[in-house]
């Protein structure tokens, strides 16, 4: 079977027909190809399961039973709308209760319809037809709504998650960690001389670097992890079941990858430093993420404070902020 893509014109016409059943439906292929139906047969479970996971638009299954929790339908359910963009037709046996055929889609939001064996071809195909539509309209309305959702959440400028998104997520973690036990550390990233950059340069220069970091920080994270720009030049990174030292390390891997990417622009060239503060749940005991946020950006103003492009974090065992330098740490207020 081809499963390359199709042309744009001929898109929606790849048909499967399950015939579980063994019908003699020589016909129905034959005149459906003759409307320009890419037909593909099977005679089993086992290969329906294969042909519905290759390229296939709708699907008409002669069922073997109508329950529910048969092997059949539990075979192949999963491979057909609403679980996947597969919508469907039943074409019962003759005597089949009309009850027992509508049950399958009851209370679904499958994309499905049935019909009497006796129907005419081009009934059958009015129903794909209308099948195929009706997938159409649910498919672009769900991207409209992903692509709404996603612009909800999104910082338009760095593709990274939003403030607010941000800090409904690190209310969810924190409570998730204090729940289960477990770490959870906030990294605050803030870029140096941002200002400067700016002033120096252009606004879109400014955005570049922006960028810059957003990008340096997805090459270094989990797909776990949940970054976000919280303001103009500021970042934070939510890192789920991750320790302090844990968190070091990937705070060290975006502060190298951004060594590795200067912003050249014609004659413009810039090196971006940031300043970072870190804080754990595994040491922090306080009663809700605020807590959580208020000491990592104590920690990150100590960073800015004591020279910039450094990180400072609270030390788990004396509750000191530590401001990491090129040489030595140094401590700097006991809390």
């Amino acid at each position: 079977m081809n499963t390359q893509p199709k042309p744009e014109g001929q898109r929606g016409k790849r048909l499967a027909i399950l015939n579980h059943r063994g019908e003699d439906i020589t016909n129905l292929p034959d005149w459906l190809k003759s409307q320009g139906w890419e037909v593909h047969t099977t005679s089993g479970i086992n290969d329906s399961k294969s042909l519905l996971k290759k390229e296939i638009d709708i699907a008409i299954i002669f069922p073997l039973t109508l329950k529910k929790d048969g092997i059949e339908w539990q075979s192949i359910s999963p491979l057909l709308s609403p679980e996947r963009d597969i919508p469907w037709l039943i074409l019962p046996w003759g005597e089949s209760a009309p009850g027992a055929v509508s049950s399958l889609t009851a209370g679904s939001t499958a994309v499905a319809d049935w019909a009497s064996t006796d129907i005419e071809f081009g009934d059958i195909q009015a129903r794909l037809n209308n099948l195929m539509r009706l997938a159409n309209m649910v498919s672009l309305t769900r991207e409209r709504t992903n692509k709404l959702e996603n612009q909800l959440v999104t910082d338009h400028k760095t593709n990274l998650y939003n403030d607010r998104y941000f800090r409904k997520r690190l209310k969810e973690e924190y409570e998730r960690a204090i729940r289960h036990g477990q770490s959870l550390s906030l990294m605050l990233l803030d870029l140096d001389n941002f200002k400067e950059i700016n002033d120096n340069n252009s606004y879109e220069f400014g955005d570049l670097a922006l960028k810059t970091v957003a990008n340096a920080i997805r090459q270094s994270v989990r797909n776990i992890d949940i970054p976000a720009r919280i303001g103009g030049d500021e970042f934070a990174l939510i890192c789920p079941t991750t320790t302090l030292e844990e968190t070091l390390r990937i705070t060290s891997r975006i502060k190298e990858t951004l060594l590795t990417a200067p912003i050249v622009e014609d004659k413009d060239f810039v090196q971006i430093f940031a300043s970072c503060g870190i804080a754990s749940t595994n040491q922090i005991k306080g009663r809700d993420s605020k807590q959580l946020f208020l000491k990592a950006n104590e920690a990150l103003k100590v960073a800015k404070k004591f020279g910039k492009n450094r990180t400072a974090f609270y030390d788990p065992s004396t509750q000191e902020i530590i401001c990491e330098s090129p040489t030595t740490p140094t401590t700097v207020d006991k809390k």
